[in-house]
């Protein structure tokens, strides 16, 4: 009776102490360009892309939404008539050129690159 009631304490006593191990091997968030970059170049992950996009269409309505009512906008994509993939494809380019943004928060790097590649007219 005495070596049941030791094997369960030691059974609650792991499941007790699983998650926090489980959570301590976790990376911590990684919002930078370089994470955003090793993502999105990975041509055949249709989800990675997916979120690729989903990412720079969020950071563009962010950006639209965020604009003052009537000012000049300094990103206009509508001359251009790029697809999605051309866009990435683009970026992914630049970056290579302008690797010492990777550290800056993604988002903030995809609007620098908007408004170098995209810039209105």
């Amino acid at each position: 009776m005495k070596t049941l009631r030791v094997s369960i304490g030691l059974v609650i006593s792991f499941l007790v102490l699983l998650p926090v191990t489980s959570f301590a091997q976790l990376k911590p968030h990684d919002a930078s360009t370089a994470a955003m970059v090793e993502l999105c170049k990975s041509r055949n992950d249709i989800d990675a892309q997916n979120f690729c996009f989903g990412f720079g269409e969020g950071v563009y309505q962010a950006y639209l939404a965020s604009r003052p009512v009537g000012s000049k906008p300094s990103i206009c994509f509508a001359a251009n008539n790029h697809t999605r993939e051309q866009i990435l494809d683009d970026f992914l380019k630049w970056n290579q050129q302008n690797s010492q943004f990777n550290p800056e928060q993604a988002a903030k790097t995809l609007i620098r690159f908007f408004k170098q590649r995209y810039p209105c007219k």
